[in-house]
């Protein structure tokens, strides 16, 4: 077939099937007009969500940036100077600055407790609430993070968190529960070994002196490599 043939060809294969999507628009043309706007009105919707996603996670990563820099800030003795202020992002003392971290982080995750930023300053309240020695609150904010954390690292560590926060309050053996649970977990965010080490030194605080052994036992014959069977070792001895 001569090239000038079969390029005339390719025109009128052409033009027929332009002609056919011009018949097919127009006998559905209504329709076609409806999906396309109902396209266009999802995809605005759905960027629209992408766009406040982002915009809510900025915001909450900020604040939570904010809290954290408060929560390290450093410790600076009030002046004595007459009208001389606090030297800006110092604190007179250990407590001024745990009081003003408590609340920023607190006021983090109030705002945003659907962002990963929410959750996380979520934890970091519940952590500096043990440290303040507020332990029925430590205990309920560990919770409240357990509860939401998903997958997230944050529920395990906050499972930890709250086995410390029933061991000072004398809950003893809700604490040895978390920390076996947790123990039994090897595909977990946390190293089994350190939470077996864990759960070894509840169970010699509430007397439970077997399953310290059994504990640590299990450090030495599960965890050779690990950093911590030297201790689990001395206090192997220490309990024979």
């Amino acid at each position: 077939m001569k090239a000038q043939e079969r390029h005339h060809l390719k025109q009128n294969e052409f033009v027929h099937t332009a002609a056919r999507m011009a018949d097919t628009f127009t006998a559905h043309r209504d329709r076609i007009v409806v999906v396309a706007a109902v396209i266009v009105v999802v995809v605005a919707v759905f960027g629209g969500y992408l766009w406040w996603k982002k915009r809510t996670n900025d915001q909450a990563g900020a604040l939570l940036g904010r809290a954290m820099a408060i929560s390290q800030a450093t410790i600076a003795p009030a002046p004595t100077v007459p009208g001389a202020t606090q030297l800006a992002g110092t604190y007179p003392t250990e407590q001024a600055k745990q009081a003003a971290a408590l609340q920023a982080f607190q006021e983090v995750a109030v705002a945003f407790p659907k962002a990963d930023a929410g959750l996380a300053a979520k934890y970091h309240a519940a952590s500096l609430l043990l440290s303040m020695n507020r332990l029925p609150e430590a205990e309920q904010a560990y919770r409240d993070v357990t509860a939401t954390a998903g997958r997230s690292i944050y529920g395990p560590m906050a499972r930890l968190g709250l086995s410390s926060a029933l061991l000072a309050q004398g809950k003893n053996d809700e604490a040895i529960k978390v920390l076996t649970d947790l123990s039994g977990d090897r595909d977990g965010a946390l190293p089994v070994d350190a939470v077996l080490m864990e759960l070894a030194r509840a169970c010699v605080k509430a007397g439970k002196i077997p399953d310290a052994k059994a504990a640590f036992k299990r450090v030495v014959d599960g965890f050779p490599e690990s950093n911590y069977v030297a201790e689990a070792r001395q206090k192997l001895t220490e309990l024979n």
